[in-house]
């Protein structure tokens, strides 16, 4: 049994009513979930904490009296801190304001432009409140980010919620779920997702207290609830697994209309690895029809009166009516067209989306339709198309063993090599996809028409056999050693201030020698920022510097971002 969510505000008071003797213990008093006893109730859950000692949650859990804890420190006590600490981040609060939009009339004494109005001192507070743990989070790496340091930028994201930046909110409460999944060694984890939502989290608060840039973008907008979409009729492309950082496990189908439209429909609760590997089985409801994930992906479902947000994820439940059809394959009509879309174009359409708010992107945005023909190298799986001049490198999305994506994508490198296939893969960089799903002719029928790559359990029965399809070495246009920059992000992000150390000139010497000036000197700059130590007249460290190294972190990072993309749009593009 899972902790229901919790407002940030009711976590971050409990951590700041903490004594300081106790504050210094939480981490460790977190750290004990394990060991924790979680039963359900009508009215939320209690948690057995300690001996006798229980924490209960009344949900919605958005106010400090909904966690009631039964020791006799309670409530500031450290069980309910830590059962606070630990539970995921409530993402919605229907007190809060909504963000400034195109519908949202501005007041006439406020001059505005065509980018929004300049954010008021308010948001210009909060914002540089996020900022200011923002560094601190970078000061001390992931390692010293615990349970004090996240209250302290959940108190933030609330008083960024309370004014009206939901894309700060969102991003910085992105960055909490990733650190706790850092410190509880989640398989879900990537430090390259916490480098880019501090990024994320780092550069909105630059637009807004800087007052550059497109003020409403800044701002974003709250996430609208499923609105009526009209009568739909769809087929099933294909399923994938899902597996996030905050512990939660599920599917995600993506469907196609006449209009070659992508919508998904997606389902995730908590759960572990191998709740995750039967998630795709599991049932999911679209009105009166009930089938799994992986049926879903392969049937038609005719959906009237149906409901979708604004980025065209579909409700399930039994407000739609839909009945279920007959699927189609990849090579029939309405799916067929997808695949006939030049693959630069593509790109071009998944490297736009990136530019939005993430919330914003719509379902399918960075989905690859490939034709090309299995070949191999010491890199692995390639895909070998007949508009590119070099292959398409295709790895899993996950390499956890509980799910199969590693093991298929073996099977095919070791015995489909020279084999003509169709594809859907997912963008991953400069001529790099995740292998989701692929059709082929000689696959069995009990696939269905197509082998779901992280739910499909492929057999060497399966496969035709190998042929002599080694790829030559030195097909591929050669990229900008971008990584020594990225490396060096990372380790800030996961170390701090430290990881600074002096490989950091020879990278810059080497980044020089590949023409990238621009790269070395931001790397220099970073480097002597984390250098850059300096004391109040009391003799404590200078917050200012945490800031600027937070500044010459994000410029680096503003760099590395905007180059790896035009590397990553050239790759794409057509010789």
């Amino acid at each position: 049994m899972s902790l229901p969510p919790v407002a940030p505000h009711v976590t971050a008071a409990a951590v700041v009513a903490l004594p300081t003797r106790l504050r210094s213990k939480l981490d460790q008093a977190v750290e004990k979930q394990g060991s924790w006893t979680v039963t359900a109730s009508d009215s939320g859950v209690t948690i057995a904490v300690d001996g006798d000692v229980t924490v209960t949650l009344t949900t919605p859990v958005d106010t400090p009296d909904a966690a009631v804890c039964t020791c006799l420190l309670a409530p500031r006590c450290l069980h309910r801190a830590a059962v606070l600490s630990a539970a995921p981040v409530r993402t919605t609060h229907p007190h809060h304001a909504a963000a400034a939009g195109p519908d949202m009339a501005v007041p006439e004494a406020v001059a505005t432009t065509e980018t929004g109005p300049p954010a008021t001192a308010a948001e210009k507070a909060a914002a540089t409140q996020v900022r200011d743990v923002a560094a601190l989070i970078l000061e001390h790496g992931v390692a010293g980010a615990g349970a004090v340091t996240q209250a302290d930028l959940l108190r933030a994201i609330h008083q960024a919620r309370a004014v009206g930046l939901p894309r700060l909110a969102t991003a910085a409460t992105r960055v909490v779920e990733h650190l706790r999944a850092a410190r509880r060694s989640t398989p879900g984890f990537h430090l390259a997702d916490l480098t880019d939502d501090l990024r994320e989290t780092l550069t909105v608060c630059h637009l807004l207290g800087a007052g550059t840039g497109d003020q409403r973008a800044a701002r974003g907008t709250s996430r609208r609830g499923y609105e009526p979409v009209g009568d739909l009729h769809l087929y099933g492309l294909c399923t994938e697994p899902l597996r996030t950082s905050t512990g939660h496990v599920g599917a995600v189908s993506y469907l196609t209309d006449g209009t070659a439209t992508i919508w998904s429909l997606a389902q995730a609760r908590p759960g572990d690895g191998d709740t995750a590997r039967t998630a795709a089985h599991a049932s999911v409801n679209l009105g009166d029809v009930t089938l799994s994930h992986r049926e879903l992906g392969r049937a038609g479902i005719i959906a009237s009166n149906a409901q979708a947000s604004a980025d065209r994820r579909l409700s399930h439940g039994n407000a739609v009516q839909a009945v279920r059809t007959a699927g189609r394959t990849w090579h029939e009509e309405p799916a067929d067209t997808l695949w006939r879309q030049p693959i630069p174009e593509q790109a071009a359409r998944w490297l736009s989306a990136r530019e939005l708010a993430r919330p914003e992107r719509p379902a399918g945005h960075d989905l690859a339709f490939l034709d090309g023909v299995l070949a191999t190298d010491q890199r692995g799986l390639l895909l070998r198309t007949a508009d590119r001049p070099g292959p398409i490198i295709v790895v899993a999305p996950h390499d956890d063993p509980v799910l199969p994506y590693v093991a298929n994508l073996r099977l095919l490198a070791a015995h489909a090599t020279g084999m003509p296939v169709r594809m859907i893969g997912r963008f991953d960089g400069p001529r790099r996809v995740h292998g989701l799903a692929v059709a082929a002719s000689w696959l069995p029928d009990r696939f269905g028409g197509h082998v779901d790559l992280g739910v499909d359990q492929m057999q060497r029965a399966d496969l035709p056999g190998a042929t002599a399809t080694t790829e030559p070495s030195g097909a591929d246009r050669p990229q900008p050693p971008l990584h020594l920059l990225t490396h060096h992000l990372q380790r800030v992000v996961a170390v701090g201030r430290s990881a600074l150390v002096p490989d950091v000139e020879r990278d810059a010497r080497a980044l020089l020698d590949a023409q990238l000036p621009t790269a070395a000197s931001v790397l220099r700059e970073l480097r002597r920022a984390g250098h850059r130590r300096s004391r109040d007249a009391f003799g404590r460290l200078s917050q200012q510097d945490s800031i600027a190294l937070a500044l010459a972190w994000l410029v680096a990072g503003a760099y590395q971002d905007a180059a790896a993309t035009a590397a990553t749009a050239g790759s794409w593009q057509a010789d």
